[in-house]
């Protein structure tokens, strides 16, 4: 069983991210893409992804918004924040991992 995914972000990132993923396709499905938080809540309410991977620009807005959403309950959503020109990913409880690799980003989903 592949995790769903809900991507949010612009222009490269969106692109570059569903491109890497797409060849890890039997672990992870791209079930939508919003290139606004505001778009992605409409998302997250209809698709009910099990990972929402968002540009770090918006970590702020969403995590502040998030607690309306299903991090709780019977199928919660992970959320990961991703800084492309760092090397970082940020895990929703502000984890940080630093030099990660396509790999990595796949385990955490």
């Amino acid at each position: 069983m592949s995790t769903q995914v809900l991507l949010v972000g612009r222009g490269l990132f969106q692109e570059g991210l569903a491109r890497v993923l797409s060849s890890y396709a039997s672990q992870v499905e791209i079930i939508g893409a919003a290139e606004s938080w505001d778009e992605a809540k409409v998302l997250l309410e209809t698709l009910h992804p099990d990972t929402l991977i968002a540009d770090y620009q918006y970590a702020d807005v969403i995590i502040a918004d998030m607690e309306g959403f299903s991090l709780d309950g019977d199928r919660p959503t992970k959320a990961l924040f991703i800084i492309l020109d760092e090397n970082k990913m940020i895990v929703y409880q502000r984890q940080q991992l630093v030099d990660i690799t396509i790999d990595h980003l796949v385990e955490a989903l």
